[in-house]
């Protein structure tokens, strides 16, 4: 198991970080900034699934009103598929692009789409914003295969038509192993599907750290497990998640 980690002060609060860091990762570096010691741990890995019907459908815009992407692996499979095209030369540019959160909007900005939505933070805002808009065909909505209802359920509720394509799979990692890293005062969790990995290795930390989600769905998740949620991040980025934490300890 591949973890990252800063280099831990005596007075520094440890953080694991329940997900895969990236480059110049914006939640490592929030923490660090703030005066923790974070320590991101990978929990989950993905596999890509259904890549020609994907590249079909991006190369087929006019059959669309616009395009949802509620993950950053939802990106990087458009990236797999179509490495080469931005949003206007796959002809996207003069249709809307929805993207729940920073983390996907940044992703889709970074591969040259112009994303909306992403202060929305979850799925059923998000879909109230899409229906605010005028759609007048069906919307492609890329998903992974634990994909929740909530967002799909609404629109359909509100008159919009759908073409999903799952373009990822979810897997649990089975090689955690949480007995050689330090020991954390907080835990972030970052999906439910990371809940299910975590318990499924079942590390004696859980008992013992305050533990945080990056929003209500993966609240209910730990919930669900018995478990005692300290903190709820109110927007699904790093300063939320910090800020979190903060009101966390002083409340």
């Amino acid at each position: 198991m591949s973890s990252t980690r800063s280099k831990i002060g005596a007075d520094q609060p440890i953080v694991w970080l329940l997900r895969e860091a990236e480059e110049a990762d914006p939640y490592e570096e929030t923490f660090i900034e703030a005066g923790f010691a974070p320590l991101s741990i990978p929990v989950l890995r993905y596999e890509w699934v259904n890549e020609r019907a994907l590249r079909v459908a991006l190369e087929h815009p006019a059959r669309y009103s616009g395009l949802i992407c509620t993950s950053p692996r939802a990106v990087e499979a458009i990236a797999q598929v179509v490495p080469w095209a931005s949003q206007e030369e796959l002809g996207w540019h003069n249709r809307p692009v929805f993207a729940v959160g920073p983390r996907t909007a940044a992703g889709l900005r970074s591969i040259g789409f112009k994303p909306e939505g992403e202060e929305s933070g979850s799925a059923v805002p998000l879909a109230e914003h899409i229906l605010a808009r005028t759609v007048e065909r069906r919307l492609l909505f890329l998903c992974g295969d634990r994909r929740r209802d909530e967002l799909p359920d609404r629109l359909r509720e509100g008159g919009i038509e759908l073409e999903e394509i799952c373009v990822y799979r979810t897997l649990l990692r089975g090689d955690l192993d949480f007995s050689g890293l330090a020991r954390p005062e907080w835990i972030v969790f970052f999906s439910p599907s990371g809940v299910e990995a975590v318990l499924a290795a079942n590390p004696p930390v859980l008992s013992r750290a305050k533990l945080v989600a990056i929003g209500e769905t993966t609240a209910e998740a730990l919930r669900a497990a018995g478990l005692q949620v300290h903190a709820i991040a109110k927007r699904p980025s790093a300063d939320g998640v910090l800020l979190a934490v903060r009101d966390a300890v002083t409340g």
